[in-house]
């Protein structure tokens, strides 16, 4: 368990401080602005007073705020319906049981139907907003937007100077919700985000054998912590994992990344079954990103959960670079803002959702005109399945090549089949095969019939004649040799290495010899325990029997003269 060392701050506050700091000297100064009902002075454009410059995101040409900076007083006349009396800021999991932990009943149990944020259950699979189709059957109000490549979800208001729009983070609202088109029910979830001032949420994500999480209660981070193993090749990318579904890997390299990824799994389940189980817990939302063939990792299986309660799980709506403790704080701090901004900019930030309507982006925040009545939208035609049976441009070629059938292929090329047509969706017949056969009988009609297309638009590669076959087994025959004669060459040199092993380990042995202890009268090297006398030694009694004798003889010889 970490605690967080650094000092608190907004990254997108100051991000924004720095891009409103170089506008700041083109951008003509604001006129002095009435109060308004409730007493704030109105903000830019109309916008609510709590916007400041510090907030403003050039990129999106919108003002980023924090739920610790919105206004506690702050609620749009379409929203106050929803706004109910509550006696602590934030949610919690505890208010979708009907009574406590102990059984009894909590004192906020009148509201909660009213308060609950999430009050749709949703699996992970489920927890991220669609980014394609209409946003539902029966929302005029609602529409989807794009800021900093993060998907929001933007609602038309009502200000004292005009239209403008307020957005919020895709996963703080239910998909179900979402997908319902009830304006009521996603105003209910908006007014109870707006609410908010102390969110307590977990943020964690996995990727390329990083991992990064954190625990956030308003701005600070109670707790963090970050992984990292050994699991991706370096310059090749994709986890062991998903190659050795084929043929597994046998090498130093892939047994080392296998076990990475076993150490890494058990490093997160017992960080956040056991070190972080009782902040998950507390947690209202537990926001990740992570990939589906990793998501077992992070999460767990539906059998054997890491965190109870999936419905508080949800997937962030926009890509993280690699997982650290700074680009979660960035992605909790993206994901806890409100954005508000002009209608323009807001019809600018959903030009990709309405591919029919491409309105100019303003170079400035401009005073909203007057306003207009609005047109009801139409609602958006559900996509076509694509279906080779019904597509006019799909050949008996395309057919035959889709299914891989070598000889149907090379009839239908015989016939007059055309490589170079394209179907509905622009892809010729080569482009379908899967088996190495089907493409080799395409590449085989080629070498036979070489000006009969133009093979580049067919995408066929080189043809296959009997040259370049002759070609290729010369080169096969050719490297076969190469390595006979580099095989040959190892054993000679593999037999001289052995040769100079036996003679060194010859010369070592008689040179062990030589400085071993020799007999004083036979001059053998002594293995065992020598026998000593006077200042000789002897490797047997006899040895020293004998020579005692000698040196007594030499002795006597030396008396007689």
């Amino acid at each position: 368990m970490e605690e967080d060392p650094t000092p608190r701050h907004d990254a997108l506050a100051v991000a924004s401080a720095e891009a409103s700091a170089e506008a700041s000297t083109d951008a003509p100064k604001p006129a002095r602005m009435r109060p308004s009902k409730r007493g704030e002075l109105p903000g830019p454009a109309g916008l609510p007073g709590f916007c400041r410059q510090k907030h403003f995101n050039r990129a999106a040409n919108a003002y980023v705020v924090p739920l610790w900076e919105v206004s506690s007083s702050w609620l749009p006349e379409e929203l106050k319906p929803y706004e109910v009396a509550r006696k602590r800021e934030s949610f919690s999991p505890e208010k979708r049981r009907p009574n406590g932990e102990n059984g009894a009943r909590n004192e906020d149990d009148e509201d909660s139907e009213d308060e609950e944020l999430l009050e749709d259950p949703t699996e992970s699979e489920q927890s991220e907003v669609a980014w394609e189709g209409p946003l539902g059957g029966s929302s005029r109000a609602w529409f989807r937007g794009v800021v900093d490549t993060a998907l929001v979800l933007l609602r038309r208001l009502q200000g004292d100077a005009g239209t403008y729009a307020v957005g919020v983070s895709a996963a703080l609202i239910p998909p179900e919700t979402v997908g319902e088109g009830n304006d009521a029910s996603m105003d209910r979830c908006l007014a109870q985000v707006c609410r908010l001032r102390e969110p307590r949420w977990a943020v964690m994500a996995l990727r390329s054998g990083h991992f990064a999480g954190a625990i956030f209660h308003g701005q600070e981070s109670i707790i963090h912590k970050a992984l990292h193993r050994y699991t991706v090749r370096a310059k090749a990318g994709g986890a062991q994992s998903a190659c050795d579904g084929g043929k597994k890997v046998k090498s130093v390299g892939s047994s080392l990344r296998r076990h990475g990824e076993q150490r890494l799994a058990e490093d997160i389940k017992e960080l956040l079954t056991v070190k972080w189980a009782e902040e998950l817990s507390a947690c209202e939302l537990i926001l990740v990103s992570v990939s589906k063939r990793m998501k077992s990792t992070l999460l767990g299986t539906e059998k054997e959960p890491f965190l109870p309660e999936p419905h508080r799980i949800r997937k962030l709506p926009f890509m993280m670079g690699k997982p650290t403790f700074e680009a979660v704080k960035s992605a909790y701090f993206r994901a806890a803002s409100l954005v508000f901004c002009e209608e323009k900019v807001a019809e600018v930030m959903s030009a990709r959702f309405n591919p029919r309507e491409e309105p100019e982006k303003p170079s400035k925040l401009e005073k909203p005109p007057e306003k207009v009545p609005e047109k009801e939208p139409e609602a958006a035609p559900e996509p076509v399945k694509y279906c080779e049976e019904e597509d006019p441009l799909f050949t008996a070629l395309h057919a035959a090549a889709l299914a891989d059938d070598v000889d149907q292929i090379w009839e239908e090329l015989e016939e007059g089949g055309d490589p170079t047509a394209r179907d509905s969706k622009g892809r010729v017949a080569y482009y379908l095969c899967s088996s190495a056969g089907a493409r080799e009988a395409f590449r085989r009609w080629r070498g036979q019939n070489e000006e009969a297309w133009e093979w580049e638009k067919a995408q066929v590669p080189e043809g296959i004649t009997e040259a370049s076959e002759q070609r290729k087994r010369e080169k096969e025959k050719e490297k076969k040799k190469k390595q006979k004669e580099k095989q040959k060459a190892n054993k000679a040199k593999a037999k001289e290495e052995e040769e100079e092993r036996l003679r060194k380990e010859a010369e070592e042995k008689r040179q062990l010899e030589e400085a071993r202890v020799k007999c004083d009268k036979c001059q053998t090297p002594i293995t065992a325990k020598p026998f000593s006398r006077l200042n000789y030694l002897y490797c047997s009694f006899d040895c020293s029997n004998q020579h005692r004798r000698d040196l007594q003889a030499e002795a006597a010889l030396k008396r007689l003269g």
